[in-house]
């Protein structure tokens, strides 16, 4: 696996890249982490497919230096980063936020994407958040970013059970975040319930769900949303990282939805 650097939309991404393969498994990170999340799956993969994880714009090792963290325009960053590397048959697995840009990048129109996956995501799909809960989160980001974020990981994404090196990690990586990418990123997110609805109810690919159960899913409103075009996968035994907590049980599913997908 090789460490590679490119120009994007005026940002320099950082990804990891077997360099071979016909089909391309592309994985996305989710906000505040990188793409080492990945490490088990592009390890696993890596024998079959052309496995590549890149750092999104302000994560990970990529630059940060144009400051607009609209779901748009990260999709745009993506859907280049396929083009220019001339990336075929991609599949596109998207975790927690990730999954949203890898919508946003299917809206640009690239034929050569031909699967997606939504990772631990789309459980409330439509529910937005009260305008008094958004200002409120907004205010205690800019009051105290690192406190707030690491309060709302332990509450809405690690369990009791969790490893405390994943919890450490998370943290850790938290911590190294730039609240001026942060802030902005979480904002956009926490009202994004509306423009992600749309997005699917537009969808024509077909969509892949893999949800742990330490939080419910609401299968209604994927109902409500996609009717019969999505299909929906769920594991125990982890919190909202699988692919660190449970990476193998997690590859196993995943090896199940790309064959299913290159059929």
């Amino acid at each position: 696996m090789k460490n590679k650097e490119i120009n994007i939309n005026s940002e320099n991404l950082a990804y990891l890249d077997n360099e071979k393969g016909n089909s391309t498994l592309l994985f996305i990170h989710g906000a505040l982490i990188n793409k080492e999340y990945w490490t088990s799956q592009l390890s696993h993969f890596s024998k079959k497919y052309r496995v590549i994880a890149v750092d999104l714009p302000g994560h990970g090792k990529s630059t940060h230096n144009k400051m607009d963290w609209t779901g748009p325009r990260l999709g745009k960053d993506i859907s280049k980063f396929i083009q220019k590397l001339e990336l075929k048959n991609v599949i596109i697995i998207g975790h927690s936020f990730g999954s949203d840009v890898m919508l946003e990048t299917v809206t640009v129109g690239d034929t050569r994407i031909i699967g997606l996956v939504e990772v631990d995501h789309m459980k409330n799909v439509g529910m937005e958040l009260p305008k008094e809960v958004v200002n409120q989160l907004g205010q205690e980001l800019n009051a105290d970013f690192e406190q707030t974020c690491q309060q709302f990981a332990k509450q809405a994404l690690l369990t009791e059970a969790t490893d405390p090196n994943i919890v450490f990690r998370l943290l850790t990586d938290y911590k190294k975040m730039d609240a001026k990418v942060g802030i902005p990123l979480l904002q956009y997110g926490f009202s994004y319930a509306k423009r992600e609805a749309e997005l699917l109810k537009e969808l024509e690919l077909k969509l892949y769900s893999i949800h742990v159960h330490y939080l419910p899913t609401n299968e209604e409103s994927l109902k409500k949303y996609l009717g019969d075009n999505y299909e929906l996968h769920t594991m125990g035994g982890t919190c909202h990282y699988p692919m660190l907590e449970n990476p193998k049980k997690l590859n196993t599913l995943l090896e199940k939805l790309f064959t299913e997908i290159a059929k």
